[in-house]
């Protein structure tokens, strides 16, 4: 499998390759002197930052853990079990438990690269800020593979047991519910009781980041195991350290052997449900019936269009859990803003606050339609003809397409920015550039995903990964980050010169009317110019 990799790397074309590695690269460094900042600001808080700073390491940890975990449960969700060679290795000379163990390795890989990716800067500022040698960074390896095998053995256990004893039907969905709900009455009383804190100007220290600080320090978390072996090995604790290594390998050994054991008990029957599931006819869709009837306004072969779509889209529960999870956690986010109190700082602040938010959204809503916006014409694959012989035409196709990816774009945008600003109290004229924002920027993105997408047409592959991960999937994620550095930064910038005080109130106007033009006229290229290309390359195909 890692030469095959190797392989398919090599046949990568030399665009994207460097694409990656520069912006890789860059990400890296921005991470760096950003975390670097905060550990300088820390450092001259005093014996708070102090403080902080040492039990930081520890906090980060049960972060990344908790994160790794959950993305853990849905990576050995589809390694486990939606892995298209799973059918192959059952027919081979090996073992359920070395099947199982082979795909926890794999979702092991897979959803622990973004978290070395993070740990690396912020362990280079660290040792940088504390002045420790570069043998830290040896010791935090070390001491991260058997962590993110603990906390990806833990996602893989609950992603096994759930799908070998989760309920099916109406009752699955209502436990669903009651788990949001679950989730939005303790997210209700940890706002209500922080909001009722005594002291509001010590926010931070008495009502957040403590109880945090407490629960990351505790000796039972792995989180713990892993900080304090670090810093004992940076000390010069070498009993301590390899103590504590030890410990934290046995436990990840021993979750592999549980998860081993797991997956041989539960495995086959766990597959062969989800197999089933996959094929069952499922008779009655009143939701759907009941979308379907609300487009009574749109032609006959939109609408059919649509709810085609729209029931592909829910029945991969992949698509629609990552959308759920990104969007869910910057929602979370922004309805938490004024549970920092981040609408009581300077307007300074405030400012630089809201455009982080901003480009949060415009990042998550560029890599989105990419991965799923510009795929989408080429999935029709080989039954493409169909939709040439239909009553329709492939101008009407392209459109609708781009009008669905428009509509879902639009609606988590808007209501995003709208909650950001709104929770941060800002000024009008402020919160009126978000939402032109976001609204422009989720035309532009789904104009060139799914223009784009039908210019670099691809019938013959069925995985969404591999036709993103070509020149042309390269090209619109390059295209569209583009265009949000291109819009954002001349509001980005006026505004921050107007809180700042370096730009009287008549060049600011001047400038807000020019950057509005600006974002205008590159919108409506970015849109339509792509859109006219791909109807251009579907009409001159032959199907």
């Amino acid at each position: 499998m890692l030469r095959g990799t190797v392989r398919d790397m090599q046949r990568q074309s030399l665009f994207k390759t460097a694409f990656i590695v520069f912006f890789v690269t860059g990400l890296e460094v921005g991470l760096f002197i950003l975390f670097l900042s905060g550990f300088e600001f820390l450092g001259r808080m005093g014996p708070i930052g102090s403080m902080l700073v040492g039990n930081l390491l520890s906090l980060f940890f049960l972060g990344l853990g908790t994160m790794l975990a959950l993305s853990s449960m849905l990576t050995s969700y589809a390694t486990i079990y939606r892995s298209r060679d799973i059918p192959f290795l059952l027919v081979r000379p090996y073992s359920i438990s070395e099947i199982v163990v082979l795909k926890f390795l794999e979702s092991c890989l897979l959803s622990s690269w973004a978290f070395f990716f993070v740990v690396v800067p912020f362990i280079s500022a660290y040792a940088w800020s504390q002045h420790l040698s570069l043998l830290f960074a040896l010791w935090t390896l070390l001491f991260s593979i058997p962590f993110v095998v603990l906390c990806s053995g833990i996602g893989a256990l609950v992603a096994m047991l759930f799908v070998r004893w989760s309920p099916r039907g109406n009752l699955l969905r209502y436990l669903v519910v009651m788990v949001f709900v679950a989730i939005a009455i303790a997210t209700a009383i940890t706002v209500r009781d922080t909001k009722h804190a005594d002291n509001p100007n010590m926010f931070i220290l008495s009502s957040q980041l403590i109880p945090g600080l407490h629960l990351a320090a505790s000796p039972l978390l792995p989180s713990w195991w892993t900080a304090e072996g670090i810093t004992s090995f940076g000390r010069g604790a070498w009993n301590r350290g390899l103590f504590l290594l030890t410990f934290l390998t046995a436990n990840a050994l021993m979750l592999t052997m549980l998860v081993e054991l797991v997956g041989k008990w539960t495995f086959f029957n766990g597959w062969q449900k989800v197999i089933g599931a996959a094929g069952r006819v499922v008779i009655r869709k009143p939701l759907l019936e009941l979308a379907e009837r609300g487009l009574f306004f749109l032609a006959h072969d939109v609408r059919a269009i649509i709810m085609k779509d729209a029931r592909t889209f829910l029945r991969d529960p992949m698509q629609w859990s990552q959308f759920l999870i990104f969007f869910g956690l910057l929602g979370f986010y922004f309805s938490s803003l004024r549970t920092f109190r981040y609408d009581e700082q300077l307007p300074q602040w405030r400012t630089a606050i809201a455009f982080l938010n901003i480009f949060s959204v415009s990042t998550v809503l560029c890599s989105l339609a990419s991965r799923f916006v510009y795929p989408q014409v080429s999935l029709e694959g080989q039954s493409f003809w169909i939709l040439g012989l239909s009553p329709t035409s492939m101008g009407r196709i392209l459109l609708t397409k781009f009008g669905i990816a428009l509509a879902g774009m639009l609606v988590i945008s808007v209501s995003l920015m709208f909650l950001s600003t709104h929770m941060l109290r800002l000024s009008a004229d402020m919160q009126l550039s978000a939402i032109a924002l976001a609204f422009c920027l989720s035309i532009a993105v789904s104009g060139m995903s799914t223009g784009i997408g039908a210019v670099f047409l691809d019938l013959k592959e069925r995985n969404p990964a591999a036709i993103v991960s070509g020149f042309g999937g390269t090209l619109n994620l390059v295209m569209s980050l583009g265009f949000m550095l291109l819009t954002e930064i001349p509001f980005a910038s006026l505004f921050s010169l107007r809180v700042w005080e370096k730009i009287d109130a008549h060049h600011f106007h001047n400038g807000i009317i020019l950057a509005y033009a600006w974002l205008f006229a590159l919108t409506a290229l970015a849109s339509v110019v792509p859109l006219v290309l791909g109807r251009r390359s579907l009409l001159s195909r032959d199907y």
